[in-house]
This record gives structure tokens, C-alpha cells and sequence, in this order.
């Protein structure tokens, strides 16, 4: 599979992994709303369903957006290098109009980080919201006496510890980390890197898989609605940023 039919997998996923989140977030409030044996014995198995189903799009989620990495990867090095590994991207894919050379790999590694940073920065605000209603419900389900508490125990484990929360970090660590690297990238071209001298190779080869691991690590797709609201206002910062660089 290409790397786009592999990402649109991970993507499907997470989405239902979303939907998973907003119907247990639901449940917990009808729980709240209407406590009772009979109710909780209809809403505690679906809420066991589902923490099943949280677990289950997450790890098709990593395994696919691992794939879309790797493949992704493969084709960024035959497009910046000219070598002929993974599958070619369109020809816009890349935003800028540098010969194939050690260079281009770096000013496309630079515009992955843009615009990666920006997208996350956006889904981390939202990803802190989320959190925060979930854990205000659980607290106040945990501090209602006429609740019971049994079906906390799974789903704080599975649903709230095991995936949200653990997703908002990895989230965190992603978007700092590609600040990170675009940060060093962006000193790369402002100081005129000489390509053809083994330090600022190295610094780009350190800056192109540090990355390339913070992608690995986190195991996120990016929010595509998120990403095309954002695009045109990237897109001419983008532009800019090549003025100032040099990138040409």
C-alpha cells in the first residue's frame, strides 16, 4: 500500500476512536443524570464494549500510521536525493524548487516541520479540552455515592489512563518535539549550511531523523480538517519563510 492509502486507515481509525470517546462521555453522563441498578445495568457493558473498541482503534491506529511513516520516509529521501526508494510523491507534493540534493532534503523536512508544528499546536488545544471534560466527569461520577464504582476501575484503566491520557502526551512530545527540529532546521538555512561539509550534514541528518523518530513515537495522524482549515494561512507564511531562507 502507498504511504496515503495507509495514513487514510489510520485516519478512519482514529476518527472511530473519537466517536468511541464522545459516546463514553455520554454514557458517563446519563450514569450522572439517571443513577439506578437498572440503568447501570444496561450502560456498564456498553462502556466495557467500548473501552474494548478504544484499545482496539488505537492499536490499528499505530500499526498503520507507522506503515504511512515509513513509507512516507522512503519517498521524502527519493524526492530530496534523487534515489529510487519508496513510491514518488505528485509533484507538488513539496513545495519548493530546489535541484535534488542534500539541501532539498532539508528545506522539504523544514516544510513538513511548518506545517506539522502548526496542526499540532491546533490539536492540543482541543486534545487539553477533551481531557479536561472527561476528567471532570469521571471525578464527579467518582463522587457520587449511588454510583457504582466497579466499571470505574476498567474504564479509568483502559479508556482515560491507557488511551486519552497517553495520547495527549504523546501529542505533547510530538508537537514539542517538531518545534524542536524545525527550530534547528530554520538555523540550518539562516546560516548558509555548506552541504558538502560533514558537520552541517550531520546536522541535518540528525535534525531529518529526529523527526522522522518524534512521527514514530507519537503514532498520530495529523486532523486533516484541522490541516485544510490551516493551509492557505501556512501556505503563504510558508512562502515567506522561503524568501527569508533562501530557499528558492
Amino acid at each position: 500500500m502507498k504511504f496515503d492509502e495507509l495514513f487514510n486507515v489510520a485516519k478512519k481509525f482514529d476518527k472511530f476512536g473519537s466517536v468511541v470517546f464522545s459516546l463514553v462521555l455520554a454514557i458517563s453522563i446519563a450514569l450522572l443524570v439517571f443513577p439506578g441498578p437498572h440503568g447501570e445495568a444496561i450502560l456498564h457493558p456498553c462502556l466495557i464494549v467500548l473501552a474494548i473498541a478504544a484499545i482496539v482503534c488505537t492499536v490499528v491506529t499505530t500499526i498503520y500510521q507507522t506503515e504511512g511513516n515509513c513509507a512516507l520516509r522512503d519517498s521524502q529521501l527519493s524526492d530530496g536525493l534523487g534515489a529510487g526508494v519508496g513510491e514518488p510523491n505528485r509533484e507538488d507534493y513539496y513545495n519548493n524548487a530546489l535541484p535534488k540534493s542534500m539541501r532539498r532534503l532539508a528545506a522539504t523536512t523544514l516544510e513538513n516541520t511548518f506545517f506539522t508544528k502548526e496542526v499540532l499546536s491546533a490539536m492540543a488545544t482541543r486534545e487539553r479540552i477533551k481531557n479536561a471534560a472527561y476528567f471532570l466527569v469521571l471525578l464527579a461520577l467518582m463522587a457520587c455515592r449511588w454510583t457504582s464504582t466497579e466499571w470505574l476501575l476498567i474504564l479509568s484503566q483502559t479508556l482515560f489512563s491507557a488511551d486519552l491520557i497517553l495520547q495527549w502526551i504523546r501529542l505533547e512530545r510530538f508537537r514539542l518535539r517538531t518545534n524542536r527540529v524545525y527550530a534547528r532546521l530554520e538555523q540550518f538555512f539562516l546560516q548558509n549550511a555548506d552541504i558538502n561539509r560533514p558537520n552541517d550534514i550531520a546536522i541535518l541528518l540528525a535534525a531529518f531523523t529526529d523527526y522522522e523518530c518524534a512521527k514514530d513515537e507519537a503514532v498520530l495522524p495529523l486532523d486533516s480538517e484541522v490541516f485544510e482549515k490551516l493551509n492557505p494561512r501556512l501556505s503563504t507564511e510558508w512562502e515567506e519563510i522561503k524568501k527569508r531562507l533562501g530557499i528558492k
